[in-house]
């Protein structure tokens, strides 16, 4: 049941007994009435009369009706007798009347909408529907009508819910009241609900727009992180703004002509320099110096570090060029104006979380490393929360409450991704993971899961070698020719997120912008033993015709080095996420990842139980690293990772599983044939690939030495996706990922296409398009649905055992997989596809269970989307069409057998909802053949 926040349920009913055509350019008033609060009704209607439309909650196919909480038991008007009826009757008349009164004052003064909505609500009074009580009438129901041919009893058609109202005056909320007052607007609710301790977050509160000759200047007190004890209201507070007094313009004196001032100036410079005595020298003298200085700071400025503005841009633009809502100045884990300065905990949480938000814990001396596959840490544990609607904070104090001893201690919270880290005896880790998921049902919809460890996947190799060795790669992918045609822009900047760096290094050290160390939360860059992220950045970056060494595939674009790694080198799946974000709010166009778990003896087990690992472990790994693959792709920013040296699928470690990631494999040094190297990670998760043998590039201070490995790979694609986006910014992943595999080299090994840089920037020049719509598969089952719009939908099928397959759980034991995601997409395709389905020979027989979800609204101005969904089985297709809103939640569509035609039959709602759907239908042919009809006769009126 909906709780609706100081009022009680008066009456809950089915639309199927009613006729509700009230609409509001195709709003219904039921989906204007909140807002029709704040605008309307608050602004206009007295405070005696303010209840008297009845609070509206839509649930599927019912509605119900909630009023102003009472002192006496409402009674129905229909039912009232004698001095009651008269009294109720001329409260009903005087509230009328007032609406009546107040609809034509809006009408005079042009206020059309407002009126409309107004009119339309009390165009139905019924009295079995008129609550009385407390000296105030409630229309129960309003804005639709009792059909006609309805011949069921008034108490069959709604139901009173007493005994529910009673729970839900047990239920502890309070309610938080915004007082726009009289100088200003409300943009958004004007009352929200929070349990007791809860928060008040920069989300909750509404928009002020001030009316004119006012400023809005804040609230009487500061809502943002109140702690909820009780009902609270706060009242906007504002200033008059000063009026410029009208000066009339000074008086002009004629103009006399006069020697120019430059003249002027220059004749006072030549008196100066070329008069006698010793001023003259002295002047002469200060000129020198001046310029010494100027040429000495010149030279630093070229030869040293940009560690200035909060953006990666070439001419050192200062602003948050990618702003993100979730960071910044409400939260996050880095201060927009100041990324280095750690963000503070709230007071009100001082007490169960760490000082400072997106501060990594230290690691212990001697940490409790238990290796497996993959490695990691045995006394620490992530939690991922998917609740959009709450706070980790909120999260924090009520794990704190369950597990109160402090054994259990939250030592790290990011309030962006909504993640925390929890340190735990070790002993406990098993049963914790399975444990905290249920024991926070319903309220938290969580995922635990292990603090991994990583390392670089590379393999060092002997320096030593001829000089006509050390550019093979660079000719592998036709690097010179595509140099011709760019050599990068400095407006392109790769992060490089790895183990550490030197950044004195010739080749790297006047490109460096925004350099950033996860563990320290400052500037301060050290390379480690073994400089892995040197050899990288040299790779993808190192500037071209110095003299010396080598060149990187992107010589004019920026450097920006995100150290991941501590002072032991080591590197957890905390701090390699922290070094992504930071990558991604500082404005980085592309972040180059070539770092893996800790895995080891993989190599030796079979096809099928690598699968398997794919298919059902570290799911929530894949959970978090898909959540910022959605983050990456709302900032443009394309993120490249090694696919691993473990000669084994790639794709076992989730950070290559998103489809927006780009998984590089690497090849082997062989002018006849493109081969995958026999280290190289395969398989369907190899998006492309790229050399990986003997990549010789840059380490140490002012050295070269070659490496081995997909971490070699990796950046030669980074580069490669740099040149792209210099020709062409506005690139998004899927395309690149499509460029690169239509002009890439055939390869042997189960890998991706080798690149081929010409070709793709001949392609991203010439600007001419490559059809990258991915192609749905078939089989004995397939699903798939269409919609036109970046409003997000979610398809889902259920197979014979009730096992799911979703965006949450694209592979299940049965064969079913989510193959095509487009929402994760967004905003690249205003026409995504999503498809389902079980391959041939694969699909178990029994019954399947087809729904919809509306999982996030992203066009705001959209209230529907309409969707078309195409169920293929047993030779038969299903077509589904509809349309599906934000409060449907989630639709069953219909279902279908396999195995037994005579069972092949959709259960009795679904033909309501193939009913339903061609009802909708309809109606929306006929909306547009009315809005036709409206602007025909509109055109009319203006030829006349």
């Amino acid at each position: 049941m909906a709780i609706v926040i100081r009022k009680i349920q008066l009456l809950s009913t089915e639309l199927k007994y009613f006729t509700a055509n009230q609409f509001i350019q195709r709003n219904s008033l039921f989906d204007l009435y909140r807002l029709a609060v704040s605008n309307i009704i608050n602004r206009y209607i007295d405070d005696k009369y303010r209840d008297f439309l009845a609070y509206p909650v839509k649930e599927g196919d019912t509605i119900s009706f909630h009023g102003k909480k009472h002192n006496e038991t409402p009674q129905l008007l229909s039912e009232l007798e004698g001095d009651d009826l008269v009294k109720y009757s001329t409260i009903k008349s005087e509230t009328l009347s007032h609406y009546n009164v107040i609809i034509e004052n809006l009408l005079n003064s042009g206020k059309t909408d407002e009126a409309e909505f107004l009119s339309k609500s009390i165009k139905y009074i019924d009295d079995r529907f008129v609550y009385c009580y407390d000296e105030i009438v409630v229309l129960g129901v309003w804005g639709m009508k009792l059909r006609d041919n309805v011949r069921a009893e008034i108490t069959e058609i709604w139901r009173d819910l007493d005994a529910k109202t009673k729970k839900e005056d047990e239920i502890p909320l309070f309610a938080i009241t915004f007082n726009v007052g009289s100088n200003g607007n409300l943009k958004g609710d004007h009352e929200i609900s929070k349990q007791p301790n809860k928060l008040i977050s920069v989300e909750d509160l509404p928009k002020v727009e001030p009316h004119e000759g006012y400023e809005f200047v804040g609230w009487d007190e500061n809502p943002d992180g109140y702690e909820v004890t009780d009902d609270k209201e706060f009242t906007a507070q504002y200033k008059a703004k000063e009026m410029t007094p009208q000066v009339p313009p000074p008086y002009v004196p004629p103009i006399i002509p006069k020697i120019p001032w430059y003249l002027r100036f220059w004749n006072w410079l030549k008196m100066l320099f070329t008069g006698k005595g010793c001023l003259k020298w002295l002047l002469w003298l200060l000129l020198i110096f001046l310029l010494l200085l100027l040429f000495s700071w010149l030279f630093r400025s070229c030869n040293g570090l940009n560690l200035g503005g909060g953006a990666a841009l070439g001419d050192n633009d200062s602003s948050w060029v990618k702003e993100d809502p979730r960071v910044g100045n409400g939260g996050g884990i880095y201060d927009p104006h100041d990324p280095y300065k750690p963000v503070p905990t709230p007071p009100a949480f001082k007490d169960i979380l760490p000082p400072n938000q997106g501060v990594l814990p230290p690691i212990d001396e001697n940490p409790e490393i238990k290796p497996g596959n993959p490695s990691i840490i045995g006394n620490r544990l992530n939690i991922l929360m998917e609740n959009e609607d709450k706070s980790i904070m909120d999260f924090a104090k009520d794990f704190k409450a369950k597990y109160p001893d402090a054994n259990y201690k939250v030592v790290y919270y990011d309030n962006v991704v909504k993640r925390l880290q929890i340190e735990i005896p070790s002993e406990k880790r098993e049963q914790l993971k399975k444990e905290i998921p249920e024991k926070f049902k319903p309220d938290y919809n969580l995922f635990v899961f292990d603090e991994t460890l990583l390392e670089g996947t590379y393999n060092p190799n002997d320096p030593d070698f001829k000089d006509n060795n050390k550019n093979w790669y660079l000719k592998k992918i036709k690097a010179p020719q595509a140099w011709d045609i760019t050599r990068g822009s400095e407006k392109i900047t790769i992060a490089i997120v790895d183990n550490g760096f030197n950044l004195t290094h010739p080749e790297l050290n006047s490109k460096v912008v925004q350099p950033y160390n996860v563990w320290k939360h400052s500037n301060d860059i050290f390379p480690q033993k073994i400089d892995h992220g040197t050899h990288v950045a040299g790779t993808a970056l190192a500037i071209a015709n110095n003299g010396q060494g080598i060149c990187g595939i992107a010589p004019n674009c920026k450097f920006m080095p995100v150290q991941v790694a501590n002072e032991k080198g080591i590197m957890t799946t905390t701090s390699v996420l922290d070094g992504i974000l930071y990558a991604l709010y500082q404005g980085a166009d592309v972040i180059n990842v070539s770092l893996g778990g800790q895995f080891s003896g993989l190599s030796r087990a079979p096809e099928s139980a690598q699968k398997d690992l794919i298919k059902n472990h570290f799911k929530e790994e894949e959970r978090l690293w898909r959540e910022i693959m959605r983050i990456a792709a709302s900032h443009n920013s394309t993120i490249v990772v090694a696919a691993g040296n473990e000669n084994v699928l790639a794709g076992i470690e989730a950070l290559q599983r998103p489809e927006l990631f780009i998984t590089v494999s690497a090849v082997n040094k062989d002018s006849q044939s493109v081969t995958k190297a026999n280290f190289s990670n395969y398989g369907s998760y190899s998006k492309i690939s790229a050399p990986g043998v003997g990549i010789y590039s840059t380490v140490g201070s002012n050295n070269y030495q070659t490496m081995d490995g997909t971490s070699m790979a990796a950046p030669i694609v980074s580069g490669a996706v740099a040149l792209m986006k210099s020709l062409k910014s506005s690139l998004t992943s899927k395309q690149i990922i499509c460029i690169l595999q239509n002009t890439g080299l055939p390869t042997q090994g189960n890998i991706g296409k080798l690149i081929q840089l010409d070709k793709a920037l001949q392609m991203v020049k010439s600007g001419k398009g490559i059809d990258c719509t991915p192609k749905p598969s078939t089989g004995d089952v397939q699903i798939l649905l269409n919609w036109n719009n970046y409003n997000d939908l979610d398809l889902y099928c259920t197979d014979p055992k009730g096992e799911v397959v979703w965006f949450k759980n694209k592979n299940i034991t049965s064969g079913g997989q989510l193959e095509i995601d487009m929402n994760v997409e967004y905003p690249d395709s205003k026409n995504p596809i999503e498809n389902i389905f079980w391959p041939n020979h694969g699909a178990p027989n029994g019954t399947y269970n087809v729904y919809l979800r509306y999982y996030k609204k992203q066009e705001p101005n959209i209230n529907e989307t309409p969707y078309t969904i195409q169920v293929k089985y047993s030779g038969k297709t299903e077509i589904y069409k509809g349309r599906i809103k934000k409060e449907d939640n989630t639709l069953h569509i219909g279902s279908f057998t396999l195995g037994n035609s005579s069972t092949n039959q959709n259960p009795p709602n679904a033909s309501i909802n193939q009913r339903r759907n061609s009802l909708l239908q309809k109606r929306e042919s006929l909306q547009q053949e009315l809005d036709r009809i409206d602007r025909e006769l509109k055109d009319i009126g203006n030829r006349k």
